[in-house]
């Protein structure tokens, strides 16, 4: 919860940044393609985390076993290995992103207005 409550408000500066990057498309299309990458992303980690929900867990096939270890702290939780693994999928995304150094598009097209607009108007005086 507090991952997305921390996360959520990063898709208007996702949506802006991959407009700088793809400055040819429009808002709306770079907008609709991060959602769908998003949807499709989480959907294939859901079976992913299933799949390592017991890495490290005590595995007991004792049919009194009513999870209370779990519980009390004398066993490891389903998910644990899962809750690291999505911690790190976190750190390390954050990190790429923060450190992207990529061209923008849509500031050079800007910059390439600017200096063609201040050129018209000195050739003009």
């Amino acid at each position: 919860l507090a991952v997305s409550a921390l996360l959520g408000p990063l898709l208007p500066v996702a949506t802006e940044l991959g407009v700088e990057m793809a400055y040819p498309l429009s808002e709306n299309t770079v907008l609709v393609i991060l959602q769908l990458f998003c949807n499709a992303t989480s959907a294939l980690f859901i079976p992913l985390f299933q799949a390592v929900r017991d890495v490290g867990a005590n595995m007991t096939n004792n049919a009194d076993d009513d999870g209370a270890a779990n519980v009390l702290g004398s066993g490891r939780p389903p998910y644990t290995f899962s809750f690291y693994l999505m911690i790190l999928l976190c750190a390390v995304s954050a990190v790429y992103f923060a450190t992207f150094d990529g061209m923008y598009l849509r500031l050079e097209a800007e910059k390439a207005k600017k200096r063609d607009d201040n050129s018209s108007t000195c050739l003009s005086l």
